[in-house]
């Protein structure tokens, strides 16, 4: 699409106003002439209340259930479900079965058997399915797909990626948060994070699809046996509190590490909080437990090896709890290299040459592609460019690379459920078994 915007504005519900789900409505507050928020469903008066202002909706625009909502008969293009993830596969049957097109946050669901429901349901509604795998949309990873469409790297033979999870992030979103169980929420470390990761491999390489995987993995750093001595249940009495890496006092109340996540229980702005009420909510609250011993029970490091039909081979290496956030990309293919970090936004294209014995490199700086505020969110501007993305398909542009059949996410997931078989089962794991 052009600069200045001339389609028709997009119409969409929210289902679950959480983080993402405001990060995904919150478009509409700087692209008002390309989207509106018509409804937001959620159980919590104080999100309603919130969204209410926020998008400047009335009361009928407000509903406290999907029931309500799908009774009302609400008019839109798209709804958009950002519920919990054990909540995904009875909403977005719900959402189907009353013909509404679904933008889905991730992961979808956490086995094949509803995945492939859902793709029949969507199937026998003709209803489009379009999931928030938001990478896919990141210039960085837009570029690359690019130049593998386009034939510059030749046939891809191995892909070797890695994501390491920062402390922070992981201590707040998987060893004290709401991700840090599989049964309760219903979903590993694996998917749970890192779908996008495998959604990226097999959409990068789905000239091909996969066949089978072996992965490993532990859960070994944050356990209770790794506690330091006279360290307690809570940080805040812990006499390790003003010294411990993983310290609640310091991720919480000096950093104020994740407070979308930390503080949503106090139904509050972040920004009206008090350090008195912080630490007050820390003192009984799973955000103020030891991180080594905070109930959680997904995997800390995890490893895994994807045999693709056309003979590719991808590793992948996921490490939770690294000093930093980063993700790592090298790609071999018969003509060429493709190598970079996300979080520069820059990648090395390496081509063989005839009169160069090591190939002939360029740089391939996409920063200035790169829309990543406050207002649309994050994740190297995917949460932006989902969106405008979005909006040009209802407006006909069937021009963006990373928008495909939810069918082409399928295999993403299959291949998580594969690999935790395979690491709890210590076998390697067809993928065929799945399907």
């Amino acid at each position: 699409m052009s600069d200045k915007f001339t389609g028709k504005k997009i119409t969409a519900t929210v289902v679950g106003y959480g983080n993402r789900g405001q990060v995904y409505a919150d478009y509409s507050l700087d692209c008002k002439e390309q989207l509106e928020i018509v409804a937001v469903v959620d159980p919590n008066p104080y999100k309603l209340s919130d969204a209410k202002l926020r998008y400047g909706l009335n009361d009928g625009q407000l509903f406290a259930n999907l029931d309500d909502f799908i009774s009302a008969n609400v008019k839109c293009d798209i709804v958009i479900n950002a519920t919990m993830d054990e909540l995904h596969y009875s909403t977005a049957m719900q959402i189907l079965q009353a013909g509404y097109d679904m933008l889905m946050e991730k992961p979808i669901v956490n086995n094949e058997k509803e995945l492939l429901e859902i793709q029949r349901k969507a199937e026998e509604k003709g209803c489009n399915v379009f999931v928030c795998h938001v990478l896919r949309y990141t210039p960085f990873y837009r570029n690359i797909k690019t130049l593998i469409n386009n034939g510059e790297i030749g046939e891809i033979m191995t892909m070797e990626m890695n994501e390491h999870v920062s402390l922070p992030h992981y201590l707040t979103a998987f060893d004290r948060g709401k991700w840090n169980n599989e049964k309760v929420c219903g979903s590993g470390f694996l998917l749970a994070k890192c779908c996008h990761d495998l959604d990226l491999i097999c959409w990068l390489n789905n000239a091909t699809t996969p066949k089978s995987i072996a992965s490993f993995g532990s859960r070994s750093r944050f356990i209770p046996k790794n506690m330091p001595k006279d360290a307690t249940e809570f940080c805040h009495e812990c006499p390790h509190v003003d010294t411990c890496e993983y310290s609640a006092k310091r991720h919480y109340l000096y950093f104020d590490a994740m407070p979308f996540l930390v503080w949503d229980k106090l139904n509050k702005p972040f920004d009206q909080i008090t350090q008195e009420e912080k630490a007050e909510f820390l003192k009984t609250d799973n955000y103020g437990r030891c991180g080594y011993n905070a109930g959680g029970d997904i995997v800390d490091r995890q490893n895994l090896i994807i045999s693709f039909e056309n003979g590719s081979c991808v590793s992948f290496n996921l490490v939770g709890g690294a000093t930093k956030p980063d993700r790592y990309i090298h790609i071999v293919g018969s003509l060429g290299e493709i190598e970079g970090k996300i979080e520069s936004n820059k990648f090395v294209l390496t081509k063989y040459a005839y009169d160069a014995f090591f190939g002939e490199s360029k740089e391939i700086d996409i920063s200035q592609e790169v829309v990543n505020n406050a207002v649309y969110g994050g994740h190297s501007g995917g949460d932006f460019a989902i969106m405008r993305d979005l909006v040009a398909y209802y407006n006909g542009d069937r021009s963006s690379v990373s928008i495909t059949k939810l069918s082409d996410s399928i295999n993403g997931h299959l291949c998580i459920y594969a690999a935790e078989r395979s690491r709890k089962t210590k076998t390697i794991v067809d993928l065929s078994d799945l399907k």
